[in-house]
């Protein structure tokens, strides 16, 4: 079905996080035009949310932005910040307000599995089962030997190593000609190292690590349910696997894309959390818990002092500067906006920026905490300036220098 604007806005009251905006009272008044559009007045106080279908000019935060570009928005095909840069979302009073928004709902359920072709994708996972199997979705067909035909999503779900055969074979979306113990080891193989796409987000990315940061030694399964996404962890003394899907009647955690990062960054503590009632258990807590000791902390220093800069930014001294400024520091890609007394950044990379810093992250530490001066940072080509140097000289004014 597809989506329309009063459409989305409906499910914002069910998608709604109070504990995310306690002690809170905003507003945000969308102005949605052309065909399909309409005025909402997203009301916010103190952990209830009222949904009004008004304009509301006075509101905190006021968006304009076309029917078109919205629904976009929503599927996640428009980004935000180029939305916004380009003028198909505009955006005024408190922009801080509209990029903390979003983070005030949880995000509606998503079925897991990697979006990339098929072909890329079935001739990559048969390589790495090394069996003798030809796939056949439709007229296209990959590999050869004993044959596996079925619809795109049962044969996605299963060479991804996220659905066993059984039940679609015995439902027929799947169908096999050969010998079974050869599909039975493929699929141990897909199941042991399942292809999954994770959120471009802080707490996806932290999923994404989870494998890598096990330190081994625990047994038994807990469910992760990150902005109403489930995923289920199980657990053994030699590995981990990481891969959608709920745990019927075992341990649960459920919890907010921001907080899961600062959980597995060593920032949030569980019980605290769990007192706050910003998280949600299901079993036993101090089992729960348990599990979080298992993993080496995703610590990234840059990744920190770049996600600081709007706590650190000071608007006296950028006056009227108005920048879209880039940093790619090692494989880490941000955007910081300045704009209208204002600073926003994202984790993303928009291009063309006004100017952009790139360096390793070691010599970007060095730089922001003032242990390597800039010049002659880049002088010696430590630090490369595309763009404007000027420019991110003024910048770099704009913000407090943080802690060593």
């Amino acid at each position: 079905m597809a989506l329309t604007v009063n459409g989305i806005f409906s499910l914002m009251p069910e998608l709604f996080l109070p504990e995310k905006a306690q002690g809170l009272t905003v507003s945000v008044y969308y102005q949605v035009t052309g065909e399909g559009g309409g005025d909402y007045a997203c009301l916010i106080e103190n952990g209830a949310f009222t949904l009004k279908r008004e304009a509301k000019p006075d509101a905190t935060s006021v968006v304009v932005i076309g029917a078109e570009d919205w629904i976009a928005l929503s599927e996640g095909k428009l980004d935000p910040m180029q939305a916004f840069m380009t003028g198909k979302l505009k955006g005024t009073g408190d922009l801080g307000l509209l990029q903390k928004f979003p983070k005030f709902f949880k995000k509606p359920q998503k079925q897991g599995g990697p979006v990339k072709a098929l072909k890329d994708l079935v001739s990559a996972r048969l390589a790495l089962a090394g069996a003798g199997l030809k796939v056949t979705v439709g007229s296209e067909s990959w590999g050869e030997g004993a044959e596996l035909t079925g619809d795109e999503a049962a044969v996605r779900g299963l060479v991804c190593g996220l659905s066993e055969p059984g039940p679609a074979l015995l439902g027929g979306q799947l169908r096999f000609t050969g010998d079974l113990g050869l599909l039975r080891k493929a699929w141990k193989t897909w199941a042991a190292e399942p292809e999954i796409t994770y959120p471009a987000t802080p707490g996806g990315k932290a999923l994404a690590t989870l494998r890598k940061r096990y330190k081994g030694g625990a047994s038994g399964t807990l469910e992760v349910k990150v902005d109403g996404v489930s995923y289920r962890l199980d657990f053994s003394p030699e590995g981990l696997s990481v891969r959608p899907g709920e745990v019927e009647g075992g341990f649960a955690l459920g919890i907010t894309d921001a907080d899961f990062a600062a959980l597995n960054a060593g920032k949030l503590n569980l019980v605290a959390a769990l007192l706050a009632g910003t998280i949600t258990v299901k079993g036993d807590m101090s089992q729960v818990a348990a599990y979080t000791a298992y993993f080496d902390a995703d610590v990234n220093p840059a990744q920190g002092l770049l996600e600081s800069m709007p706590s650190r930014f000071n608007a006296e001294k950028a006056g009227d500067l108005e920048a879209a400024v880039g940093y790619q520091i090692d494989d880490l890609g941000y955007t910081l906006l300045i704009r209208q007394g204002s600073c926003m950044v994202f984790p993303r990379l928009l291009k063309p920026c006004d100017t952009m810093l790139k360096a390793k992250a070691d010599d970007f530490i060095a730089l922001s905490t003032g242990t390597l001066n800039a010049q002659e940072a880049f002088m010696t080509g430590k630090i490369q300036i595309e763009g404007d140097p000027l420019l991110m000289q003024k910048v770099a004014k704009c913000f407090k220098r943080p802690e060593a």
